[in-house]
């Protein structure tokens, strides 16, 4: 039994992470009570899905995706008992501190798993020309209209994307989810068609990070376009064909 105390020294309950919660998801849920008390938002976007993801108006947002495949047992393992340390760090954090702790333990499962997906045995479908170039009309395809494309970095198996909603003809922002589900939706029946295979392309959830300040931001940048610098796939992130980074990021 998980147990932490409170002002008066009593022992109460974290019953989420009693039935076993996994960390990504305790820690995505309390910089959601965070966000929501510092952020109080006309629009937000909840959903019940894998990851849960917070939209506030007039974001930046730092998102990837994946191709469909299942981590071996051996990374799970591994990435399983992280989380326990992790679940321990949150814990043992006075609650005046836990926002930055959060932040920076989310930010590790991340590259944790960024770079496992450099590494892993898996489907590489987004290798091939054809299909990396739908991937990137696709997302030229609404910017200036759902969005606004600031940078892009397409990886053999997964995609890393900045970028800023903008309003719909009812002067709501679009959703990220409705940005993603749009965009996976055509490009995995397109692509599927290239690759002459049927069945999910891509993996149902995807990542997102709320960019906070100006100095996050150009890590960001920086993040995306040297992935396959990182992975060893090219010398310099110029010569990677299927990147790419807005110009209007230097007049931010």
């Amino acid at each position: 039994m998980v147990r932490m105390r409170n002002k008066c020294g009593q022992d109460v309950r974290d019953p989420d992470l009693e039935r076993g919660l996994p960390v990504r998801n305790y820690i995505k849920k309390e910089i959601i009570k965070v966000m929501q008390k510092e952020n109080p938002l006309k629009f937000k976007t909840f959903y019940n899905r894998r990851l849960p993801h917070i939209q506030p108006e007039e974001g930046i947002f730092f998102i990837t995706y994946r191709l469909d495949f299942t981590y071996p047992e051996e990374y799970l393992s591994q990435l399983h008992k992280k989380q326990q340390e992790f679940e321990k760090l949150v814990l043992n954090t006075a609650k005046d501190k836990r926002k930055r702790k959060i932040e920076e333990l989310n930010k590790i499962l991340f590259d944790i798993e960024d770079n496992f997906l450099q590494k892993i045995n898996s489907p590489q479908w987004l290798s091939n020309k054809e299909v990396a170039t739908i991937i990137q009309d696709s997302l030229f395809f609404n910017h200036h209209k759902a969005y606004n494309l600031l940078c892009y970095c397409i990886m053999p198996n997964h995609v890393h994307v900045l970028l800023k909603p903008l309003k719909d003809p009812s002067n709501l922002y679009y959703s990220l989810s409705r940005i993603m589900h749009n965009h996976k939706s055509f490009t995995a029946q397109k692509c599927n068609k290239i690759l002459k295979r049927t069945g999910t392309f891509w993996y149902p959830d995807f990542y997102d990070h709320y960019i906070r300040n100006e100095k996050e931001l150009y890590n960001v940048v920086n993040y995306i376009l040297n992935n396959p610098v990182k992975a060893g796939l090219c010398d310099n992130w110029e010569d990677w064909e299927f990147s790419w980074m807005n110009d209007d990021l230097l007049s931010l």
